[in-house]
């Protein structure tokens, strides 16, 4: 339930995740762009239209994957429900939501995006 949970809410939410993880890691990609280049404010200016597009599609991409995994919940939940069956969790491209609990520690790191295994 906690998958499914997971995948309504950022499935239903990816408008407004498209919108604020744009802008957000848009900003920061210009910013690294700016860094990178040694340049001015005008250089983070022009960069941020490309990386917001890009960070904006990839949120969006995050989203309708999180759709097409709600679907899958009947199935999810007929596997769990054996007693040596698999633990289900929720997929880790968001991580720190209601859904997720302290022991979901592997994932995708936000900042480097490289795999962080379980502690």
């Amino acid at each position: 339930m906690r998958r499914a949970g997971k995948d309504l809410m950022l499935g239903v939410g990816t408008p407004v995740l498209m919108v604020y993880g744009g802008a957000t890691d848009g900003y920061t990609s210009a910013q690294s762009v700016r860094t990178g280049l040694d340049s001015g404010a005008a250089v983070e200016v022009l960069a941020f239209p490309f990386t917001f597009a890009y960070h904006a599609l990839e949120h969006g991409i995050y989203g309708v994957v999180h759709i097409v995994d709600f679907f899958f919940f009947p199935f999810y939940g007929a596997a769990e429900v054996h007693p040596y069956g698999p633990e289900i969790k929720p997929l880790d491209f968001y991580q720190g939501t209601w859904f997720d609990k302290q022991s979901d520690k592997s994932g995708t790191d936000a900042e480097s995006g490289e795999m962080v295994p379980s502690r």
